[in-house]
């Protein structure tokens, strides 16, 4: 076990479950002077949608859900004094996360249960089971 988490990275998608992981994040940070990564990222697969569908009016609405969710993260830790980075991402969230967990000395991270992938989760099973196996760190889990 490690005694003092340094890099901590906490996923971020707008649901309940991920503000509170961002919560348990933020607390664990202070308890461990640790640096919070968090991390937004954008499914790749609104790539994919149908041609019938307006896509500037999607890629407006996803960036201004993007900016939503920032913006709730910077509440959370404006009166704070945890040093944290936001970050954002295009992809497949599970890969994202682990590959970014990789590449950048990550200790920790810290996920919700569940998140707002809900056809992900049905299909091919949850981001969360898929980082709880793949992860080459800790891994901690808010319900």
């Amino acid at each position: 076990m490690v005694e003092q988490y340094k890099n901590i990275l906490v996923a971020v998608d707008g649901s309940e479950q991920s503000y509170d992981a961002l919560r348990e994040a933020i607390e664990t940070a202070q308890a461990n002077d640790s640096q919070l990564k968090i991390l937004y990222v954008l499914n790749d697969k609104l790539a994919n949608i149908p041609v019938h569908l307006d896509t500037m009016t999607l890629y407006k609405s996803v960036q201004e859900h993007s900016d939503y969710v920032v913006d709730q993260v910077q509440g959370y830790l404006k009166d704070t004094e945890v040093s944290f980075e936001i970050v954002r991402l295009t992809g497949s969230p599970k890969r994202e996360i682990i590959n970014y967990s990789k590449e950048n000395n990550i200790d920790l991270i810290v996920l919700g249960s569940t998140g707002l992938d809900a056809i992900d989760r049905f299909i091919i099973g949850s981001t969360t089971q898929y980082i709880v196996n793949h992860a080459s760190c800790n891994v901690m889990v808010v319900k």
